[in-house]
Protein backbone atom coordinates (compact mmCIF):
# COMPACT_ATOMS: atom_id res chain seq x y z
CA UNK A 1 0.00 0.00 0.00
CA UNK A 2 1.58 3.44 -0.88
CA UNK A 3 0.17 6.82 0.37
CA UNK A 4 1.17 9.81 -0.72
CA UNK A 5 1.38 12.73 1.76
CA UNK A 6 1.59 16.38 0.26
CA UNK A 7 2.91 19.09 2.29
CA UNK A 8 0.96 21.92 0.45
CA UNK A 9 2.84 24.77 1.67
CA UNK A 10 6.60 26.46 0.93
CA UNK A 11 7.23 27.33 4.61
CA UNK A 12 8.70 25.25 6.91
CA UNK A 13 6.26 24.95 9.96
CA UNK A 14 8.75 21.96 11.39
CA UNK A 15 6.46 19.31 9.62
CA UNK A 16 9.64 19.12 6.60
CA UNK A 17 9.55 15.80 4.59
CA UNK A 18 11.88 13.90 7.29
CA UNK A 19 10.19 14.97 10.66
CA UNK A 20 6.62 13.86 8.75
CA UNK A 21 7.59 10.89 7.39
CA UNK A 22 8.94 9.79 10.67
CA UNK A 23 6.25 10.86 12.47
CA UNK A 24 3.32 9.04 10.24
CA UNK A 25 5.68 5.42 10.36
CA UNK A 26 4.52 5.44 13.82
CA UNK A 27 0.66 4.88 12.53
CA UNK A 28 1.47 2.85 9.86
CA UNK A 29 0.91 -1.06 8.98
CA UNK A 30 3.90 -2.66 8.08
CA UNK A 31 2.90 -3.15 4.64
CA UNK A 32 2.29 0.67 4.27
CA UNK A 33 4.65 2.81 2.53
CA UNK A 34 4.64 6.70 2.98
CA UNK A 35 5.52 8.79 0.18
CA UNK A 36 6.03 12.84 1.15
CA UNK A 37 6.23 15.25 -1.56
CA UNK A 38 6.01 18.97 -1.04
CA UNK A 39 5.02 21.51 -2.95
CA UNK A 40 7.39 23.37 -5.16
CA UNK A 41 4.81 26.95 -4.92
CA UNK A 42 2.14 28.39 -3.92
CA UNK A 43 2.35 29.80 -0.03
CA UNK A 44 4.15 29.34 2.94
CA UNK A 45 1.56 28.81 5.21
CA UNK A 46 -2.26 28.25 4.76
CA UNK A 47 -4.19 30.57 7.00
CA UNK A 48 -7.28 32.62 4.58
CA UNK A 49 -9.16 31.37 1.50
CA UNK A 50 -6.58 33.46 -0.63
CA UNK A 51 -3.59 30.90 0.66
CA UNK A 52 -6.10 28.19 0.08
CA UNK A 53 -6.35 29.49 -3.26
CA UNK A 54 -3.10 30.30 -4.06
CA UNK A 55 -2.36 26.48 -2.39
CA UNK A 56 -4.59 24.66 -4.47
CA UNK A 57 -2.99 24.49 -7.98
CA UNK A 58 0.28 23.11 -6.92
CA UNK A 59 -1.29 20.53 -4.54
CA UNK A 60 -3.55 19.19 -7.72
CA UNK A 61 -0.38 18.74 -9.55
CA UNK A 62 1.00 16.86 -7.21
CA UNK A 63 -2.11 14.61 -6.24
CA UNK A 64 -2.28 13.75 -10.29
CA UNK A 65 1.57 12.72 -9.94
CA UNK A 66 0.90 10.82 -7.16
CA UNK A 67 -2.11 8.46 -8.70
CA UNK A 68 -0.07 8.36 -12.23
CA UNK A 69 2.84 6.93 -10.17
CA UNK A 70 0.77 4.20 -8.71
CA UNK A 71 -0.32 5.30 -5.28
CA UNK A 72 -3.38 4.00 -3.70
CA UNK A 73 -4.10 7.16 -1.59
CA UNK A 74 -3.99 11.11 -1.09
CA UNK A 75 -3.65 12.83 1.96
CA UNK A 76 -3.46 16.68 1.77
CA UNK A 77 -1.54 17.36 5.06
CA UNK A 78 -3.62 20.74 5.83
CA UNK A 79 -5.53 20.62 8.73
CA UNK A 80 -8.13 23.49 7.06
CA UNK A 81 -8.43 20.74 4.21
CA UNK A 82 -7.17 22.98 1.67
CA UNK A 83 -7.83 21.94 -1.61
CA UNK A 84 -9.36 18.21 -0.46
CA UNK A 85 -12.63 18.89 -2.08
CA UNK A 86 -11.11 19.47 -5.34
CA UNK A 87 -8.67 16.92 -5.58
CA UNK A 88 -11.53 14.52 -4.37
CA UNK A 89 -13.22 15.45 -8.25
CA UNK A 90 -9.94 15.15 -10.11
CA UNK A 91 -8.59 11.88 -8.78
CA UNK A 92 -9.92 8.61 -8.52
CA UNK A 93 -8.06 7.11 -5.91
CA UNK A 94 -9.45 8.52 -2.23
CA UNK A 95 -8.58 11.77 -1.21
CA UNK A 96 -8.37 12.60 2.77
CA UNK A 97 -8.28 16.03 4.34
CA UNK A 98 -7.06 15.87 8.14
CA UNK A 99 -9.67 17.68 9.26
CA UNK A 100 -12.41 15.80 7.74
CA UNK A 101 -10.86 12.72 8.94
CA UNK A 102 -10.82 14.19 12.69
CA UNK A 103 -14.31 15.18 12.60
CA UNK A 104 -15.53 11.52 11.90
CA UNK A 105 -13.29 10.41 14.53
CA UNK A 106 -14.60 13.61 17.15
CA UNK A 107 -17.97 11.86 16.34
CA UNK A 108 -17.17 8.20 17.20
CA UNK A 109 -15.89 9.64 20.47
CA UNK A 110 -17.67 12.75 21.30
CA UNK A 111 -20.82 14.87 20.82
CA UNK A 112 -19.53 18.19 21.25
CA UNK A 113 -15.63 18.99 20.00
CA UNK A 114 -13.89 22.03 20.44
CA UNK A 115 -11.73 23.10 17.45
CA UNK A 116 -7.97 24.54 18.09
CA UNK A 117 -6.42 26.61 15.42
CA UNK A 118 -3.81 29.39 14.86
CA UNK A 119 -5.14 32.90 14.14
CA UNK A 120 -9.00 34.32 14.66
CA UNK A 121 -8.59 35.10 10.90
CA UNK A 122 -8.98 31.02 10.62
CA UNK A 123 -12.27 31.04 11.56
CA UNK A 124 -14.32 31.85 9.08
CA UNK A 125 -13.13 28.85 6.46
CA UNK A 126 -13.09 26.58 9.33
CA UNK A 127 -16.13 27.33 10.15
CA UNK A 128 -17.48 26.80 6.35
CA UNK A 129 -15.22 23.47 6.11
CA UNK A 130 -16.52 21.89 9.48
CA UNK A 131 -20.10 22.74 8.85
CA UNK A 132 -20.41 20.79 6.12
CA UNK A 133 -19.55 17.51 8.23
CA UNK A 134 -21.36 18.46 11.66
CA UNK A 135 -24.03 20.62 12.87
CA UNK A 136 -22.41 23.91 13.79
CA UNK A 137 -24.27 23.56 17.33
CA UNK A 138 -21.60 20.28 17.66
CA UNK A 139 -18.44 22.01 17.48
CA UNK A 140 -16.41 25.37 18.74
CA UNK A 141 -13.50 27.09 17.17
CA UNK A 142 -10.87 28.86 19.20
CA UNK A 143 -7.60 30.45 17.91
CA UNK A 144 -4.27 30.48 20.27
CA UNK A 145 -3.65 33.64 18.72
CA UNK A 146 -0.05 31.99 17.39
CA UNK A 147 0.86 31.81 13.31
CA UNK A 148 1.04 29.01 11.85
CA UNK A 149 5.21 29.06 11.15
CA UNK A 150 5.83 30.27 14.79
CA UNK A 151 4.00 26.65 16.48
CA UNK A 152 7.18 24.51 16.66
CA UNK A 153 9.11 27.91 18.11
CA UNK A 154 8.58 27.18 21.65
CA UNK A 155 6.70 23.95 21.47
CA UNK A 156 6.21 24.03 25.60
CA UNK A 157 4.68 27.21 25.02
CA UNK A 158 2.70 26.23 22.10
CA UNK A 159 1.54 23.16 24.51
CA UNK A 160 0.69 25.75 27.77
CA UNK A 161 -1.69 28.17 25.36
CA UNK A 162 -3.48 24.97 23.37
CA UNK A 163 -4.59 23.77 27.15
CA UNK A 164 -5.33 27.07 28.54
CA UNK A 165 -7.64 27.77 25.17
CA UNK A 166 -9.24 23.66 25.57
CA UNK A 167 -10.19 24.40 29.22
CA UNK A 168 -12.03 27.30 28.97
CA UNK A 169 -14.06 25.53 26.01
CA UNK A 170 -14.99 22.69 28.41
CA UNK A 171 -16.02 24.84 30.76
CA UNK A 172 -17.90 27.02 28.48
CA UNK A 173 -19.26 25.07 25.67
CA UNK A 174 -19.35 22.14 27.38
CA UNK A 175 -16.37 20.30 24.99
CA UNK A 176 -16.16 16.56 25.36
CA UNK A 177 -13.40 15.88 22.70
CA UNK A 178 -10.57 18.64 20.71
CA UNK A 179 -9.22 18.50 17.98
CA UNK A 180 -5.44 20.36 17.35
CA UNK A 181 -6.30 21.74 13.89
CA UNK A 182 -3.21 22.73 12.59
CA UNK A 183 -0.74 20.24 11.78
CA UNK A 184 2.06 22.64 12.86
CA UNK A 185 1.04 21.26 16.12
CA UNK A 186 1.69 17.74 14.87
CA UNK A 187 2.94 15.32 17.37
CA UNK A 188 1.45 17.78 20.76
CA UNK A 189 -1.67 16.04 21.06
CA UNK A 190 -0.60 13.07 23.57
CA UNK A 191 1.41 15.55 26.21
CA UNK A 192 -1.93 18.34 25.90
CA UNK A 193 -4.24 15.17 26.51
CA UNK A 194 -2.67 14.21 29.94
CA UNK A 195 -3.33 17.43 30.59
CA UNK A 196 -6.72 17.62 30.26
CA UNK A 197 -9.83 15.08 30.91
CA UNK A 198 -11.08 15.25 27.45
CA UNK A 199 -9.51 13.07 24.38
CA UNK A 200 -7.00 14.65 22.20
CA UNK A 201 -7.60 14.33 18.51
CA UNK A 202 -4.04 14.60 16.46
CA UNK A 203 -4.83 15.52 11.96
CA UNK A 204 -2.05 13.52 11.20
CA UNK A 205 -2.92 10.37 12.65
CA UNK A 206 -6.73 10.69 12.12
CA UNK A 207 -5.73 11.06 8.44
CA UNK A 208 -3.04 8.78 7.50
CA UNK A 209 -5.28 5.74 9.62
CA UNK A 210 -8.33 6.98 7.49
CA UNK A 211 -6.59 6.35 4.47
CA UNK A 212 -5.09 3.32 5.11
CA UNK A 213 -9.01 1.75 6.06
CA UNK A 214 -10.28 3.28 2.77
CA UNK A 215 -7.58 1.38 1.31
CA UNK A 216 -8.05 -1.60 2.56
CA UNK A 217 -11.69 -1.30 2.03
CA UNK A 218 -11.26 -1.01 -1.46
CA UNK A 219 -13.47 2.55 -0.96
CA UNK A 220 -12.70 5.92 -2.46
CA UNK A 221 -15.09 9.09 -2.80
CA UNK A 222 -18.14 8.22 -5.01
CA UNK A 223 -18.29 9.67 -8.45
CA UNK A 224 -21.91 10.67 -8.33
CA UNK A 225 -20.56 13.23 -5.13
CA UNK A 226 -17.54 14.13 -6.40
CA UNK A 227 -18.30 14.17 -10.43
CA UNK A 228 -14.72 14.04 -12.65
CA UNK A 229 -15.30 17.86 -14.22
CA UNK A 230 -15.87 17.83 -18.02
CA UNK A 231 -13.17 18.33 -20.19
CA UNK A 232 -12.47 21.95 -21.26
CA UNK A 233 -9.53 24.56 -21.45
CA UNK A 234 -9.12 26.58 -18.69
CA UNK A 235 -6.49 28.91 -18.28
CA UNK A 236 -4.64 30.09 -14.61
Amino acid sequence: MKILWIIPITGSDGSDEDNIKEYLNKFTFPETEVIIKTVSRGTESIESRLDETYAIPPILDEALKGQKDGVDACIIGCGGDAGVMVAKEVLSIPVIGPGEASIVISQLIGKRVVVITTLPDRIPSLEDTIARLISPSKFFIYPIDMPVLELQDDVNKTKKRIVQVIKKSIEKDRADTAILSCLGMQGMARDIEMELPIPVIDPTAAAIEMAQVLVKMKLSQAKKAYPFPRGKRRFL
